[in-house]
């Protein structure tokens, strides 16, 4: 019988390798998202109103961030923001990513399991990595 590797429990919240930032906002969500680290400063997080398992921060002068949760695993990433798109390590095997430049043209569909890695294209350093 083979064995099982890596299963987990729904109920457990997924444990990053390393500090995430952990910005200061008011959570109003229940459930709340598994990390802050993708909402802006001050932001007020909700739940989507219609979609189970997205949250909105709003910062208070009224931009809003998606959150798809971390389905692709973003948040194991998160130390490669700042960092050229090189420092990247190899895609893990069944994987899905996509790299794009922050001011290029990307088709707007939505994978809840892709990884975007958003980069500055003259410097090629990282400035989002996040899922959708």
């Amino acid at each position: 019988m083979p064995a099982l590797i890596g299963c987990t429990s729904a109920e457990v919240a997924p444990v990053a390798a390393f500090a995430l930032a952990k910005p200061n906002v008011v959570m109003a969500a229940d459930p709340q998202p598994s990390f802050t680290y993708w909402a802006p400063e001050n932001a007020t997080i909700r739940n989507h109103p219609r979609q189970p398992g997205i949250w909105i921060a709003e910062s208070p002068e009224g931009s809003r961030k998606h959150y798809f949760g971390d389905q692709c695993r973003a948040s194991e990433f998160q130390r490669f923001v700042g960092q050229t798109i090189d420092a990247l390590p190899e895609k893990p095997a069944n994987a899905i990513w996509r790299l794009t430049c922050s001011e290029c043209v990307a088709q707007s569909d939505l994978g809840w399991t892709r990884m975007n890695v958003s980069y500055d294209q003259e410097t090629r350093v990282i400035n989002e990595i996040s899922c959708g």
